[in-house]
């Protein structure tokens, strides 16, 4: 009898370890994704101790985005990028919120990221053990008008290591677009040179201008003045922009719209 429970020891301590590896101190709960609703915002209430323990610390530096210091503008897309480094087992969640908790813009998933939440959140779909993980995705910010946004993240390297970080994200109020009914609007090539093909459908004939600001929202050049019917066009806008990011606001009888154009 005594043999055969010693026989058992090491197939216990077997099962314990793959236990632990799997969800343990060195795993995560939800190694293919948070469930919805644990960023740690004041809107949620709750962040990832909830599942895996411990008390949530702050952190720095794991959520990075290009929206410039001067603030979003309404309608163009951002990109953002989630570093963790450490030991063990790393997974995150992510949520652009007001204090109440209301999603502001829309979330795109990138390279490792997945929605979740009905867009509301997003998160790793794989965790990841290298010592260093990223995961990317993009955000388009909210109408005009809406004001500062914050990204809430909360993120987990190894159980029970939770810790939360935010991004503030103030809006360029400089560069406004009020109205965006224009749909059938493209800009190409973008990265583009010194000539970049503008393409537009009108509901309306009337007045059209293009100009270019830079991030800071300044004005940096008008590349379109004049009268188009309604109707298809194609336009053709020389410039002369030094190399870098800038935002090129069409205005039309049907509304005004905003792309982001980098010149190289």
């Amino acid at each position: 009898m005594k043999t055969r429970y010693l026989f058992l020891i090491p197939v216990l301590v077997l099962i314990l370890a793959l236990t632990q590896a799997f969800s343990g101190d060195n795993g995560l709960k939800y190694p293919t994704g948070a469930p919805a609703g644990h960023t740690g915002s004041p809107g949620d209430g709750q962040n990832c101790t909830v599942c895996h323990g411990g008390t949530a610390t702050t952190t720095s530096g794991v959520l990075t985005s290009d929206v410039p210091p001067t603030g979003y503008v309404a309608g163009l897309t951002y990109n953002f990028t989630v570093t963790l480094t450490g030991s063990g087992k790393k997974g995150f969640q992510a949520s652009p919120q007001n204090v109440a908790g209301d999603q502001l813009g829309t979330l795109i998933a990138g390279s490792g990221s997945q929605l979740n939440g009905n867009g509301k959140y997003i998160t790793h779909t794989q965790a990841s053990n290298a010592a260093t993980a990223t995961w990317n995705f993009q955000w388009v910010a909210p109408a005009p008008g809406t004001g500062t946004v914050t990204m809430y993240l909360a993120r987990v390297i190894s159980q029970p290591n939770v810790a939360l970080s935010s991004l503030v994200l103030n809006e360029n109020f400089n560069v406004s677009s009020e109205n965006q009914a224009i749909n059938n609007f493209n800009i190409y090539p973008n990265p583009a040179g010194s000539t970049i093909f503008a393409d537009i459908n009108l509901l309306k004939s009337g007045h059209v201008t293009a100009d270019v600001f830079d991030l800071k929202g300044q004005k940096s050049a008008m590349l379109f003045d004049g009268d188009l019917n309604s109707g298809n066009h194609s336009l053709r806008l020389n410039n002369h922009l030094a190399k870098g990011y800038y935002i090129l606001r069409l205005s039309t009888p049907d509304g005004n719209k905003n792309e982001k154009l980098i010149i190289q």
